[in-house]
């Protein structure tokens, strides 16, 4: 955070989504160990929030989070003072009349969303407002590219938040490809603020994208096999959405699978070694994002590639196992081996 502070443009603003930790592993019971959580991201988040470079911290719960008034006025009561927080629902149940005056009280704003399975319906809840476009794809959402005509569609719903608050924050999720770069820029080509640089970058991701270039999307991955969506939804609970797409980008040939079992895989991926050992739930790799991931138990991206690289039936029972558990499974290096940064 101190780098991100020191190094990025004065008026820079960043927005950061509290950890999973929080909104999903500990958010059942509301206590110590949640508040402890919630201290904890917040002191990191310090340096940024005082000198006015943090806009706010996203709770984005999740799916089977149902509607319990109770519950959501208990956890935004313990949430650290002089932070802005957004919470963007998942479950259709939180649409509802009595939702809205509760996330006011605490100035907590309502995430407007575009995605299939939720209304992009518009509600101000605080004093600045946050929106965000997932995209409407199938397998997964969020690698779609919208279309001028459908952004010009959001253009009235824009016009109508921006009287009524005093920022408004815009995020698209659809990042593969580049997508979200093209279509952030271009909605604000829309509104008329554009300004030379960022016009700049616009013309760069247009051709970026007309030039076909980027990695393969999630969209055509999918169609090789009936499991392949499977495989893909849970290696994006396992690594995140962003390591996933570097995932994708990785060509095949700098994949060599060793041995690719049920039982056992090997694999040699860039100059980096990786051994799986389902017996003993270990998992041995020496990148430098290992290291992290050994922390934060999730994939890396070179994990997620060989595992996109083995047949199908082998790579979902690989990936079906580490979802179900993966406190169970031993992330590692190569014992007396400096991991590569």
């Amino acid at each position: 955070m101190l780098g991100w502070n020191r190094f990025s443009p004065k008026e820079f603003i960043f927005c950061a989504k509290i950890p999973q930790i929080i909104t999903h592993d500990k958010l059942a019971e509301i206590g110590p160990s949640l508040e402890s959580e919630l201290d904890r991201f917040a002191e990191l988040m310090l340096p940024l929030n005082n000198s006015g470079k943090l806009g706010c911290l996203l709770l984005q719960m999740p799916p089977k989070y149902k509607y319990d008034l109770s519950h959501l006025e208990s956890f935004l009561s313990i949430l650290p003072h002089g932070f802005k927080y957004a919470i963007e629902f998942r479950h259709k149940s939180w649409l509802q009349d009595s939702t809205w005056p509760l996330l006011s009280k605490y100035n907590v704003a309502y995430t407007i969303v575009d995605e299939p399975l939720l209304p992009p319906e518009v509600h101000i809840t605080a004093d600045f407002a946050y929106i965000r476009w997932h995209g409407q794809g199938q397998r997964p959402w969020y690698d779609y590219h919208y279309t001028e005509e459908e952004l010009k569609s959001w253009m009235p719903k824009v016009k109508e938040i921006e009287p009524s608050v005093k920022t408004t924050y815009g995020y698209f999720n659809n990042h593969f490809h580049g997508y979200a770069v093209e279509n952030a820029l271009r909605i604000l080509q829309m509104m008329g603020k554009l300004t030379p640089a960022q016009g700049a970058a616009f013309n760069r991701a247009k051709g970026h994208l007309e030039k076909g270039k980027g990695p393969e999307g999630l969209g055509e991955w999918v169609k090789g096999g009936d499991d392949r969506p499977k495989i893909i939804d849970l290696l994006s609970a396992l690594m995140g959405e962003s390591r996933l797409a570097r995932a994708l980008a990785i060509h095949d040939e700098e994949v060599n699978l060793k041995t690719a079992t049920s039982e056992k895989v090997v694999a040699k991926i860039r100059d980096y070694n990786l051994t799986m050992d389902f017996e003993t739930r270990t998992i041995t790799h020496d990148c430098g994002d290992w290291e992290r991931s050994i922390e934060t138990r999730q994939l890396c991206k070179h994990v997620g590639k060989v595992l996109l690289s083995l047949p199908e039936k082998t790579a979902l029972g690989w990936v079906t196992q580490i979802h179900e558990d993966p406190e169970a499974w031993h992330f590692q290096k190569p014992i007396g081996k400096t991991v590569a940064t």
